[in-house]
């Protein structure tokens, strides 16, 4: 198992003995494997300090080869950037899936799709708080696009979430693509500024934040739902 595989799984105590046994390693790699240890350190070293930080000399240091090491496996630093990024961003999305299927399950359907949505913001939220050198890096500009698609996919899963609730009947199917771009969008926007701390205070308790981030939420699907009535 790799450090991809544990930060999807969100192991997060187990990163740091990960990160020491990687630092120690030296010797042949077999074909292949010294790519995923590349990639591992560069998840490393952006869960810890940013995007910024991934680095040749870092990395080579890390992985106990030489820099021209390096750059024979990854062609740029943006290439392994954007495979960081996705990772990130596949990281964010198993919390958004993982809290959307602890929502509770009670009530009507659109009642137990509106939660799963629910849950599925506070998600997005909270990986902002909790990993914010990861959020940065899910977001962080590359000039490349991965070469496949992100899987599991946090768009998805808000396209999923969305999708619920034109099935319980609480969202006009024309009104779906917009739905998922202004709930994607608030969102963002609001975990974006607890992130920056720019709203409250960064220590604000967990209360306050799902507080804000269901207001958001409520303001998204009742905006929704109006601009429906004007169709």
């Amino acid at each position: 198992m790799n450090i991809v595989h544990i930060i999807l799984r969100g192991d997060v105590n187990i990163v740091n003995i990960f990160w020491q046994a990687l630092a120690v390693k030296t010797g042949s790699y077999h074909h292949g494997a010294l790519h995923e240890a590349i990639l591992d350190a560069a998840v490393i070293e952006a869960s810890r300090s940013g995007p910024q930080a991934i680095g040749v000399r870092a990395l080579a240091k890390a992985v106990g080869v030489s820099p021209s090491a390096i750059y024979r496996h990854v062609p740029s630093i943006d290439t392994l950037l954007t495979e960081v990024s996705q990772v990130a961003r596949q990281h964010l999305a198993a919390r958004m899936i993982e809290r959307r299927e602890e929502a509770p399950s009670s009530g009507t359907a659109l009642d137990r799709a509106s939660a799963r949505l629910r849950a599925v913001g506070r998600a997005y939220v909270h990986f902002a708080l909790s990993d914010p050198h990861l959020f940065d890096t899910a977001f962080t500009p590359t000039s490349l696009s991965p070469a496949k698609p992100d899987d599991p996919s946090a768009w998805q899963v808000v396209v999923d979430g969305v999708d619920e609730l034109v099935e319980a009947g609480g969202l006009n199917p024309t009104a779906a693509s917009n739905a998922v771009l202004v709930a994607w969008s608030s969102v963002h926007g609001i975990a974006s500024i607890l992130r920056r701390g720019l709203l409250m205070n960064p220590v604000a308790d967990d209360h306050a934040i799902e507080v804000a981030d269901d207001y958001a939420i409520e303001v998204v699907l009742d905006g929704v739902r109006r601009s429906i009535a004007t169709l």
